[in-house]
């Protein structure tokens, strides 16, 4: 990869708030420790450190997803993270569809009930939201 043009990207990602930092903002708005995030998400206690340390590498979408349902966010405060995080959902895609349903009608329920209506409505266990192993 050119140098250069690297260095300009790291420069960039180094002046502009990151994912991490975006994040724990929103933690700290909902006055959550880092303990009721992971209880209130199901995510295993690892995904944020790899934010924090590969900043310019993606989390997956469910993951964000997770985030934000976790959070308890509005849908538009889900869709600007989701977008910020470098995602669009379409309408055409069955699994963004889901995710838009669970973002708009169930973003005040818990990981588990939206799990239950992710299942109920046909989606692949593989995008459920939170993490396996605490599933």
């Amino acid at each position: 990869m050119d140098k250069s043009f690297l260095d300009k990207y790291n420069e960039h990602l180094s002046k502009s708030e990151t994912l991490y930092e975006k994040i724990m903002k929103l933690i700290n708005e909902k006055n959550l420790s880092m303990n009721d995030f992971y209880d209130e998400t199901c995510l295993n206690r690892n995904v944020i450190f790899d934010i924090k340390r590969n900043p310019s590498r993606r989390p997956q979408l469910r993951t964000i997803v997770t985030i934000c349902i976790g959070l308890s966010l509005e849908p538009d405060e889900s869709l600007e993270l989701i977008e910020f995080s470098g995602y669009k959902l379409s309408r055409t895609r069955l699994v963004d569809f889901a995710y838009l349903d669970l973002i708009f009608n169930y973003y005040e329920y818990d990981i588990y009930d939206c799990n239950d209506r992710l299942n109920e409505i046909g989606i692949e266990e593989k995008y459920y939201l939170g993490s396996r192993e605490f599933m």
